[in-house]
């Protein structure tokens, strides 16, 4: 009972001590910022990777992020460190103290408002800000970030409450952004706000000048995500158990965060696990050694795997779902799957794997126009010059 006691008492002062911190050394960075991110996580994963390409674009801008939840690896931190100032909320936020909590945020919205150099803020992925955003004065440009969404999506509410309030609702292709026009419609929101959505397209930086043809024998095949219940990386597996048995000598790879817990099943399907790749040579090397990389998703946005594997002639053969199907040309530049009954989807990803082994003409066709495809469409210039235009302009 008194070590219980004890607990509660440290908690109390220490709760506090982080406050006081934030308010005398954390919320400098915030202050002498001019444009100020919410984020949720700086661990590895597609949507961080683009935050960061964002934070790069904006590199002669004065950033400050705060991140809003705790990250399950330090993977990214060094990178976003190299754009921006950091801000951990972690560390403060605390769901049995919700003094704490109010001071914090009235702390933070203070602070912006008073600012004489934030002149913008920008949220993607955390609810936080959303509780921020409306509170903050109106001369401050709001702007929010939409990869996907899921189907039944929680964050509808969040979108439709701050609808006028959102100066630049990005959005990364049609289908995001058709996905806020429904959610729209079904609140009877004042169509005069649609006009608010923009759509700009993930880049990623493109430096290889001329293609190069891939291995006609040492066939390679990966997945590389994270283990999730959208990502559906267990079908991966399947396809690859059956894939196996028609073609012994094809190798398999998987590499991502979430998988070592699924580390047996890997193994037992005969594919290689690398980890976390979260060196941009070292992931350069992996694709030029792909031949496919398979995505068997049941939900996407437009993944930055596709666009990366693509510019490095890998050919992408993954489900229909999301914005995959705007850049993914059927059997042009690359193989469309029906999403459905999973049995027929990993026999769909095997018969259409097999097909372009067994037509290596074929094979380099769809190659070459991956590749061509990912040059003329992908590069990071207009990414960058989209978001240096958006941020700051109502």
């Amino acid at each position: 009972m008194y070590k219980k006691y004890l607990k509660k008492i440290i908690f109390f002062f220490l709760s506090r001590y982080y406050l006081l911190r934030f308010l005398y050394f954390e919320a400098q960075k915030i202050k002498k910022a001019d444009i100020v991110f919410f984020l949720p996580y700086y661990h590895t994963g597609g949507a961080e990777r683009v935050h960061i390409a964002i934070l790069k674009a904006l590199q002669e801008t004065k950033c400050t992020v705060i991140f809003t939840h705790g990250s399950a690896t330090n993977n990214f931190f060094k990178e976003f460190s190299q754009y921006a100032n950091i801000i951990e909320l972690n560390s403060i936020l605390n769901k049995k103290d919700n003094w704490i909590n109010e001071k914090l945020q009235e702390i933070i919205v203070k602070t912006i408002n008073t600012s004489v150099s934030v002149k913008s803020v920008f949220g993607c992925n955390t609810s936080y800000y959303y509780q921020i955003v409306s509170k903050l004065k109106d001369i401050i440009i709001k702007n929010d970030l939409f990869h996907a969404f899921e189907e039944n999506d929680d964050r509808e509410i969040d979108v439709v409450s701050t609808a006028s309030i959102i100066d630049n609702r990005i959005v990364i292709n049609e289908v995001a952004k058709r996905a806020i026009l429904k959610f729209y419609g079904r609140h009877q929101i004042d169509s005069i706000y649609n006009s608010k959505i923009k759509i700009i397209q993930n880049g990623v930086e493109i430096k290889d000048s001329f293609f190069q043809k891939k291995s006609e024998t040492n066939f390679k095949i990966g997945f590389i995500g994270r283990w999730s219940t959208e990502k559906r990386a267990y079908l991966f597996l399947e396809i690859a158990s059956q894939i196996k048995k028609k073609f012994p000598k094809v190798c398999f790879i998987m590499a991502g965060t979430g998988m070592k817990t699924n580390l047996n099943k890997i193994v037992a399907s005969g594919v290689e696990f690398l980890g976390e790749i979260t060196d941009d040579k070292v992931l350069k090397e992996l694709y030029n050694e792909l031949h496919f990389v398979l995505l068997p998703s049941k939900y996407e946005g437009f993944p930055m795997v596709i666009m990366e594997s693509m510019a490095q002639g890998v050919i992408p053969i993954a489900t229909d779902v999301g914005g995959l199907c705007e850049h993914i040309i059927n059997n042009k530049n690359g193989v469309l799957i029906n999403d459905g009954d999973e049995d027929i989807i990993v026999s769909d990803f095997v018969d259409s794997v097999g097909k372009l082994i067994s037509d290596k003409e074929q094979m380099v066709v769809l190659s070459q126009n991956a590749y061509q495809y990912a040059h003329t469409n992908f590069q990071i210039e207009k990414f960058n010059d989209s978001y240096k235009q958006a941020l700051f302009k109502k």
